[in-house]
């Protein structure tokens, strides 16, 4: 299984970005002082997030976390990722819109197999906490019949990545989004993505016998 695979299936089994001048003004102007800390001690991103908030459980490997606002079928999951597949970078690895490709196609796949039908916006380029990176977006209806929007967002390093995954009713959009678009403000990607993961030795690194 692919690592775009395995990012996108770990999100959907846990993910209006680019907002407009009024919703940015509404996101500035909400008090933060009471609200809690997460840091992923994998990856090392952290993002600050509203107290009256439920913080669900990691995500499988550690690779995040679920967040989840006091309106029904509201979600924000955060995870980071390993850019182990090969593509077309100068260091061999898939690019970051080659990851965007990817992931819609996974995400269409996905939701055919399920039988729903998604509509999706145009493709953005963004940034998210100073790296480039792409806003992908589609809505859909759930089981129960309700009209749902999604939006991913991710950057992706020669390493590693990270990806924030938004899933709203339309009808909530108004009030919870100016507190989303403050909180990915808050977001910080812990260090460089581009540095190797302390959790893969480097290739020069020599490998510790095993103990007998």
């Amino acid at each position: 299984m692919t690592q775009p695979r395995l990012f996108i299936i770990a999100l959907l089994l846990i993910h209006a970005f680019g907002a407009q001048d009024g919703t940015s003004a509404a996101a500035g102007a909400i008090d933060t002082t009471a609200w809690k800390l997460y840091t992923n001690a994998r990856f090392g991103f952290s993002v600050q997030y509203p107290g009256d908030w439920r913080l669900g459980n990691p995500m499988p490997d550690g690779i995040g976390i679920t967040l989840y606002p006091p309106i029904e079928r509201s979600q924000i999951a955060l995870s980071g990722f390993m850019n182990l597949v090969e593509g077309t970078s100068q260091d061999g690895r898939q690019t970051l819109d080659e990851f965007a490709a990817a992931h819609r196609r996974i995400i269409t796949e996905l939701y055919d197999k399920k039988k729903t039908e998604v509509t999706w916006e145009k493709n953005q380029s963004s940034m998210l906490a100073g790296f480039p990176a792409k806003r992908l977006a589609f809505t859909y209806q759930d089981d129960r019949r309700n009209a749902m929007l999604e939006i991913h967002i991710f950057s992706l390093g020669r390493n590693e990545g990270r990806g924030i995954r938004i899933k709203v009713p339309v009808s909530a959009q108004e009030r919870v989004m100016p507190t989303i678009t403050r909180m990915l403000e808050t977001y910080q990607p812990g260090r460089d993505q581009n540095a190797v993961s302390p959790l893969a030795p480097k290739p020069d690194s020599p490998q510790t016998a095993p103990h007998s």
